[in-house]
C-alpha cells in the first residue's frame, strides 16, 4: 500500500495561502515518523500563465527541510484543466512546468495530473513531456463518478494509451461516491490499465475512510489522506483514522494527534471544513455544494 498525504496541497487550498513554517516543520517531521509514503506539497501551475509560487512549499522552509530529510518522497499536483488545449501549446508549457519543478529545493520525484473523465486524451502530450523530463507521472480521473458505462470504458481506454503511470487516482470530486460503486470503478480500471489504482475520497456522506477502505479491499493500492482530514467543503479521508485502521497503535500516533490539536484542529475552528447540510445533498444529489440551495449556510 502506498499512503499519499494531501495536507500541505489541501491546507493551502483551504487558507489561500502558504502554510505557516512552524506547522510545515511539525509536519514534516511527524511525517517522517509515521511510515507516510508520499508527500504532496502543492499544487504547480505554468509560470508563464500566471503561476501561483504560493501553491509550491516556500523556499526558505524547503532548504531548511532538506538538509535532513530521510523520509518520504515528495509529489506536486498539476490540474489539466489549467494547460493549453492546443497539443503544442501544452508541451510547451509542460516543459516549463518541468524546469520550474526540477529547480525547487526540495526533491520533486511525482507530479499528479488531474483531468476530467472525459478529457483524458488532452492529458496524453503533458504527461509525456514530464515522464521524459524524469518524473514520476500519475493521472487524477476527476469527477469519475458521473461517468456512464460507454464513458468509462472511453476514459479507461485512453487511460491505458497514456504509457507507463506510477498510479491512476479515482477521485470523488463531489463526494458522491458509494461503496458499491467505488468496488465496481476499482475492479473496470484495474481491469482495462495496467498502472496501480488510487483512491482519492471525499466525505460529502461521511464515507471517505470507509470509501477508502473498501477501494483497498478491491484491489486500490494507492490511498490519498489529509491530516484531520483538511480541505474544501466537507474534507476528504483523515490520516489519523487511515492509519489506526491500518494498525498504528496510540503511541505511533501520539505526534500526530499533537500535530492535530496543536495545528489543524484551531484551523478547523476558523475555516469549518466537514460535511454539513450542503455537502450531504451535493454528494446525494452528485452536483457541486455551490448548486445546492437552502440547506444551510455553510
Amino acid at each position: 500500500m502506498t499512503l499519499l498525504d494531501c495536507t500541505l496541497r489541501t491546507t493551502g487550498q483551504l487558507t489561500g495561502a502558504t502554510p505557516s513554517p512552524q506547522l510545515v516543520a511539525d509536519y514534516l517531521a511527524v511525517c517522517a515518523r509515521l511510515g507516510i509514503d508520499v508527500i504532496e506539497l502543492g499544487r504547480v501551475q505554468d509560470p508563464a500563465a500566471g503561476g501561483r509560487p504560493g501553491d509550491i512549499l516556500p523556499d526558505g522552509i524547503a532548504v531548511a527541510a532538506r538538509a535532513a530529510w530521510h523520509g518520504p518522497r515528495f509529489a506536486v499536483l498539476l490540474d489539466a484543466a489549467e494547460l493549453p488545449s492546443v497539443e503544442a501549446d501544452s508541451t510547451t508549457a509542460a516543459d516549463r512546468i518541468a524546469d520550474r519543478i526540477a529547480g525547487l529545493p526540495l526533491p520533486v520525484g511525482l507530479v499528479r495530473l488531474a483531468v476530467r473523465y472525459d478529457q483524458v486524451a488532452r492529458a496524453a502530450a503533458p504527461l509525456g513531456r514530464l515522464r521524459e523530463a524524469g518524473f514520476g507521472v500519475c493521472l487524477l480521473l476527476t469527477e469519475i463518478d458521473l461517468a456512464s458505462y460507454p464513458e468509462l470504458d472511453r476514459c479507461l481506454d485512453d487511460t491505458a494509451a497514456l504509457g507507463p503511470l506510477d498510479a491512476v487516482f479515482l477521485v470523488d470530486s463531489l463526494g458522491s461516491l458509494r461503496p458499491e460503486r467505488v468496488i465496481e470503478l476499482v475492479q473496470s480500471t484495474r481491469a482495462a490499465v495496467a498502472a496501480p489504482v488510487g483512491i482519492h475520497a471525499l466525505d460529502n456522506q461521511g464515507f471517505a475512510l470507509h470509501n477508502t477502505v473498501v477501494a483497498r479491499s478491491a484491489g486500490a493500492t494507492w490511498q490519498d489522506a489529509a491530516v484531520h482530514g483538511i480541505g474544501p467543503g466537507a474534507g476528504m479521508t483523515r490520516t489519523e483514522q487511515l492509519l489506526a485502521l491500518l494498525g498504528a497503535t496510540p503511541d505511533d500516533l501520539g505526534p500526530l494527534l499533537e500535530l492535530v490539536a496543536t495545528h489543524f484542529a484551531p484551523m478547523k475552528r476558523r475555516y469549518a471544513w466537514g460535511a454539513g447540510p450542503r455537502q450531504v445533498m451535493a454528494g446525494l444529489a452528485r452536483i457541486p455544494v455551490a448548486a445546492v440551495r437552502g440547506y444551510g449556510a455553510e
